[in-house]
């Protein structure tokens, strides 16, 4: 009889030290939103956000500058702590204690017309490439040029406004939208990963920043 086909051999199991994973990220939010089912397929347009890019990009109301500052204080030395290259040996948790970023009702319409656009879907969160799920009481305004407003509402008002830079985005929208965010609803904006602060306008017309 004819000798019968051997099994394909698998590979050696193999074990990694944890130490030696790095991150992508130097900083994640230690919050994620509620997230409901995806019925369906996506919108072909909607807003897809991994969970480590949640409010890597968000706004606060202007009170809470000083403890934005603290954060960032903080967050400067542990970042260059742990950096290895282009990754991080672990990133810096941020635990934002979430509080109304505008208050009132029907705030993402309201915004959505101080910047000249409409209020769309909610963003879909995803921890996988097949798992993740559509933000609760969310919204999306887009402001053209693959930048993206989003965020979640609650009976108080808006607590999560954050920004989304897409693929070669037109970054002047960003910054015309905060200019007019931050004149009538006071609102600052911060880039976690780039440690900075949009804080207001200037008399000259200038975005003032701070960094620590």
């Amino acid at each position: 009889m004819p000798d019968e086909p051997s099994s394909p051999s698998r590979p050696p199991a193999q074990t990694v030290d944890p130490k030696s994973i790095l991150f992508s990220l130097p900083t994640i939010s230690d919050d994620l939103p509620e997230l409901e089912q995806v019925q369906g397929r996506p919108e072909p347009d909607v807003l897809i956000l991994h969970e480590d890019d949640w409010t890597q990009l968000e706004f606060f109301a202007k009170e809470r500058l000083a403890e934005i500052e603290r954060m960032l204080r903080e967050f400067k030395p542990f970042e260059a702590a742990n950096r290895a290259g282009a990754a991080w040996k672990k990133p810096f948790v941020r635990k934002i204690s979430r509080q109304p970023v505008v208050r009132g009702s029907k705030v993402p319409e309201r915004l959505a017309n101080l910047v000249g656009s409409k209020v769309a879907v909610a963003p879909i969160v995803m921890s996988a490439p097949s798992v993740g799920g559509r933000v609760k009481n969310g919204f999306t305004i887009p402001l053209g040029g693959n930048v993206t407003l989003y965020g979640c509402e609650d009976n108080t008002g808006i607590p999560v406004l954050g920004a989304s830079l897409g693929r070669d985005p037109v970054d002047h929208n960003l910054v015309e939208a905060f200019a007019r965010l931050n004149a009538t609803e006071g609102l600052i904006l911060v880039d976690w990963r780039q440690q900075l602060v949009l804080t207001g306008v200037e008399a000259d017309g200038n975005i003032g920043a701070w960094q620590p």
